[in-house]
This record gives structure tokens, sequence and C-alpha cells, in this order.
């Protein structure tokens, strides 16, 4: 399952925000304490999503955007797990 996402690096602690519209999609925000320097804050989206959809950290990769704010994750996951997550945000 693909999933855009909007990121706010050093934003306190790490968190779901909710849905938002995005430029071109309706984008899941995020923000994480870490700093947007040498991935860190990209492996600190992939561990937040992983750990609230109760997945491994290796089921939540990044396959666009890893130095932007805006990132396409792939989620190794039943789809109706990840639907039903999203809408309950």
């Amino acid at each position: 399952v693909r999933v855009a996402v909007v990121v706010t690096p050093k934003g306190g602690r790490d968190q779901v925000l909710g849905m938002r519209k995005g430029p071109e999609e309706l984008e899941l925000a995020v923000k994480v304490a870490a700093p947007p320097e040498h991935g860190k804050a990209t492996k600190a989206v992939c561990a937040l999503i992983a750990s609230e959809l109760k997945l491994p950290k290796s089921a939540v990769t990044c396959i666009r955007g890893a130095t932007s704010r805006h990132k396409q994750l792939e989620i190794d996951a039943d789809e109706e797990q990840v639907v039903s997550w999203l809408s309950s945000l």
C-alpha cells in the first residue's frame, strides 16, 4: 500500500497529525523529533508509521522523496488494515 506523507522534522516529538490536502493528493501529516539530516527524519517517519500499525520497522519504506518533506511510503501490510487506520485519523 502506498501512502503520501508530509513531514515536519524537528517537531518536538513523533506524532501522526492526521490527513490534509497536499499539492496533488491527500497526505498523511506527521511530525518527528529527528533532524532532516542523513536520513534521520525519514527513518523516524517509517518507524512511527510501523509502530502505529503494529508492524515491524522493515514493513515501511520510503520509495520517493527521501530528502523532501513530501514522501511516498510503501507499507507492506494488508490494505484493509492501512485504510482502516487512515480513516480513523
